[in-house]
């Protein structure tokens, strides 16, 4: 029997904040889109060629709706941390980190996920 489908991904042991920054779409553990890319590329089947944080964003998007919809825990999280933002839009990225991590610790510091 042969398996066709070339978008297999057999798994990655990621950071549970790099993934709930893909999530919710926020920047709170990494500098920048560098948290993003590694998901992206870890996730991803293909190489993007889009380097620049618009390419990336969008294919961030794109994975974290396929996380969000198979991993119920995780989309909780991501609940919880716009649930946040929304109540304080101005916060700063030391103190967003601070309330996360409690959220974090429940989940693990590392977390395998498979598209």
């Amino acid at each position: 029997m042969y398996n066709n489908n070339i978008n297999i991904n057999f798994g990655a042991r990621l950071e549970t904040a790099k993934v709930l920054e893909v999530t919710a779409q926020k920047i709170f553990q990494s500098d920048g889109i560098e948290g993003c890319k590694e998901v992206v590329n870890a996730l991803n089947s293909t190489p993007i060629r889009a380097t620049g944080h618009k390419g990336y964003r969008y294919f961030a998007q794109e994975i974290g709706r396929k996380i969000i919809s198979k991993y119920p825990d995780i989309a909780k999280a991501t609940d919880e941390i716009k649930n946040i933002t929304e109540k304080n839009p101005q916060i700063k990225k030391a103190e967003l980190r601070e309330k996360i991590q409690p959220i974090i610790d429940k989940i693990g510091k590392e977390i395998d996920i498979t598209i």
